[in-house]
């Protein structure tokens, strides 16, 4: 099963022996599921730590023997994934384009994917945002990256804001978006992050939604050397 996630990710809690009497019960600050395998091993060494476990970001335990046989899995799944989504919609046409960019990481190495989409019987731009969320959910379930942690980013208010439940949604159509994406969400087993950023820090997925609204499709997936 996989575990992973654009943020740290793993836990650490151990018992500590201060005297035959003393107890102390402790937990580290989260990291990445590698850092946690190093710091886990240190902690095996010594006499006083005892009952060491693991806990990922899904709230889930996980022995030290096991954690180390998933690292091994997670190095050949996509892992550490961060969504950028953005979408568009042209009033004259009544057309909408959405973009999606995914970085991830894949044994131990880094892959930028960008795809678009046009869409019609959309009705207005905050319809083809949810649409571009939605999409990635789906370029994630074909990646099989389900089970972890996600950052999605978008520079749209209303949709970030509504699903983090910090804005109410009055309007059908939306709520009916915020229904599949939850639903969505939930088959994948996603514990997802939504963050909301500037259009300029938006710029490939915007670019990409645009582009499909002019009939340009894009998808591709890119080895890259340095990760966003």
């Amino acid at each position: 099963m996989m575990i992973g996630g654009d943020k740290v990710n793993i836990r650490l809690a151990y018992m500590f022996q201060a005297g035959k009497e003393i107890e102390i019960n402790f937990m580290s600050d989260e990291m990445r599921i590698e850092d946690s395998i190093v710091v886990a091993e240190k902690l095996e060494k010594e006499r006083s730590v005892q009952n060491i476990y693991a806990i990922d970001d899904l709230d889930r335990t996980w022995t030290i023997k096991e954690l180390k046989r998933l690292v091994v899995q997670v190095e050949e799944e996509a892992h550490h994934i961060l969504v950028y989504f953005d979408g568009g919609f042209d009033r004259n046409d009544l057309i909408a384009g959405v973009g999606v960019v995914i970085y991830f990481e894949k044994n131990k190495k880094y892959f930028r994917h960008r795809k678009n989409v046009k869409l019609e019987q959309l009705d207005n731009n905050n319809e083809a945002e949810y649409a571009g969320l939605y999409h990635s959910l789906e370029i994630l379930e074909e990646m099989q990256a389900t089970h972890q942690a996600i950052t999605f980013k978008g520079d749209s208010m209303v949709v970030i804001h509504q699903l983090n439940e910090e804005w109410p949604c009055y309007e059908e159509k939306l709520q009916r978006w915020i229904e599949r994406i939850e639903n969505k969400i939930e088959q994948l087993g996603i514990k997802p992050d939504y963050q909301t950023i500037s259009r300029k820090d938006n710029k490939e997925a915007d670019h990409l939604a645009t582009q499909a609204i002019q009939g340009i499709q894009i998808e591709s997936t890119l080895e890259i050397t340095k990760r966003k």
